[in-house]
């Protein structure tokens, strides 16, 4: 890999995070659609999120997997592509130094990927029905803190993959 090449998968990791980043505010969006319907309290609202039955619509819990399940694949594919192209090029192109700190952040993709898979599984047992209207709006409000929390870990984590990128982009530059 090229200096040129290793500079380009750079900017297209960034332009992911970007991505990464507009995707939870979508997400956010729901969940702030969700939490207005609850405050109305209304009937017309309140199945908004949650069905309660084989029979309702639960159009936001709908929403929300769907997004949820973007997000997942999304992440997958920038974390394969920062575990494979990326290392490589921090190895070749980098400094021991750089290819390590890398390592470590890469080690952190478990921790993300589980929690992800927790709001899914979380999600699908809400979707499912049979629970108690108080369980399934335990969870509901749950996954709310829970996803906000993960956006919380993935922008520190972005964050210090930034800086880390730089730190590569500016020892390229000198190369």
């Amino acid at each position: 890999m090229s200096d040129v090449q290793a500079l380009a998968l750079v900017e297209q990791i960034l332009d992911e995070h970007q991505q990464i980043h507009h995707d939870f505010q979508s997400l956010d969006q729901v969940s702030g659609d969700v939490e207005a319907a609850a405050r109305l309290q209304s009937d017309k609202t309140k199945d908004y999120f949650v069905s309660k039955s084989l029979d309702d619509q639960g159009q936001g819990l709908k929403k929300w997997q769907q997004m949820l399940q973007a997000i997942d694949r999304g992440l997958k594919a920038h974390f394969l592509r920062e575990e494979t192209a990326l290392a490589d090029a921090f190895k070749r192109e980098g400094t021991p130094e750089l290819a390590s700190a890398l390592g470590e952040l890469l080690a952190e993709h478990t921790a993300i990927n589980q929690h992800v898979a927790t709001l899914l599984k979380t999600a699908e047992d809400i979707a499912s029905g049979g629970s108690r209207i108080e369980v399934w709006e335990g969870k509901g409000w749950g996954m709310k803190i829970n996803i906000q929390n993960l956006r919380s870990e993935i922008e520190a984590h972005a964050e210090r993959e930034r800086v880390l990128l730089g730190q590569l982009k500016a020892h390229l530059q000198k190369a």
